[in-house]
């Protein structure tokens, strides 16, 4: 791990980024692996744009190893409650129907539902969107050094709260080792299409989303 480095992550890694995402995450992610072939393309000019600006507020984090790859990631952003509210409402805008769609509006659902500003009475949260290691590097503790780091970033550009939406029992564990606490959690076998059929089916240990969060 000594020849490992964290640093932000900048506009100029974005090819980098979208490689490793490829690589590592799509085809790890618990959601992403439910049973079927659900025709979603992870690199597109819009995902490339929408990760770009994110990328620019300059709160998102990676590892990369003496050669300079990128080999785990930590993307984050600054939300505020009009964020939480739009993203609802954009999710609403039409009924989902490809198995993405039903991702983006269960995961916009749970953060509305967890109240997370008016819980902690805050105004901004940097939300970890993303925590991803590598599958050469895993099981080194990089994911909660990476997120050890978040948290210091967050706390020096003066954010009240952290919170990330835990989608495996991996990073359920790492937050709360970190000191973040489960304010909301919903089962994936909760969430149903219009005729009842359980949507989202992640393998085994992995059966729900748990927003952790911790006051800085």
């Amino acid at each position: 791990m000594s020849n490992i480095t964290i640093r932000e992550l900048k506009p100029e890694d974005l090819d980098e980024y979208f490689r490793y995402l490829i690589e590592n995450f799509h085809g790890h992610e618990p959601l992403l692996l439910t049973p079927g072939d659900h025709n979603f393309e992870p690199d597109t000019p819009e995902r490339r744009a929408s990760r770009l600006a994110v990328i620019k507020q300059g709160l998102s984090l990676v590892a990369v190893d003496d050669g300079g790859r990128i080999v785990a990631s930590a993307y984050s952003e600054a939300k505020v409650p009009n964020d939480l509210d739009k993203t609802w409402r954009e999710v609403n805008e039409k009924k989902p129907t490809a198995f993405i769609d039903h991702v983006y509006f269960f995961l916009a659902g749970i953060e509305k539902r967890s109240k997370l500003f008016e819980r902690f009475e805050v105004s901004k949260v940097l939300y970890l969107n993303i925590l991803s290691v590598g599958k050469t590097v895993r099981q080194q503790g990089l994911g909660r050094r990476l997120v050890s780091a978040v948290i210091e970033l967050a706390r020096s550009k003066g954010f009240p709260l952290i919170a990330v939406s835990c989608t495996s029992l991996h990073s359920t564990r790492i937050m709360s080792a970190l000191g973040m606490s489960c304010i909301h959690s919903e089962n994936y076998s909760e969430y149903k299409d219009e005729d009842g059929n359980v949507v989202i089916k992640p393998p085994e240990p992995h059966t729900s989303v748990n927003i952790m969060a911790m006051k800085l």
